[in-house]
């Protein structure tokens, strides 16, 4: 909803929701952090600024497309399926990687 946009609306959510695994509260009772990878550079340069954010990696731009469609075609006809021509990587846009840890109090 554009008129949203910008509002934090979007950050409080997944603040929460990281906030929600760190406690213990997700999978099995087992307090896990919270990696995420984004590449929108708005987004990239509000969690570098944020309480209870770690940028962990960055990459600035994809990996090897064609190795990427290779690895999915034999692990496909590993598995009896359907032959893909997907791939991942091979964009010219940075990814950047970040990781929770929860604000101190």
């Amino acid at each position: 909803m554009p008129e949203w946009q910008g509002t934090g609306v979007g950050t409080q959510f997944l603040k929460f929701v990281c906030q929600y695994h760190l406690e213990g509260n997700g999978r099995k009772g087992n307090k896990y952090p919270v990696f995420f990878h984004t590449s929108h550079p708005q987004l990239c340069a509000y969690l570098r600024k944020a309480k209870g954010w770690i940028q962990t990696g960055a990459m600035l731009y994809g990996a090897n497309k064609k190795r990427s469609m290779e690895s999915i075609r034999r692990t496909h006809k590993s598995k009896n399926f359907k032959n893909s021509s997907a791939g991942y990587g091979g964009h010219f846009r940075a990814v950047q990687a970040f990781k929770y840890i929860g604000e101190s109090e």
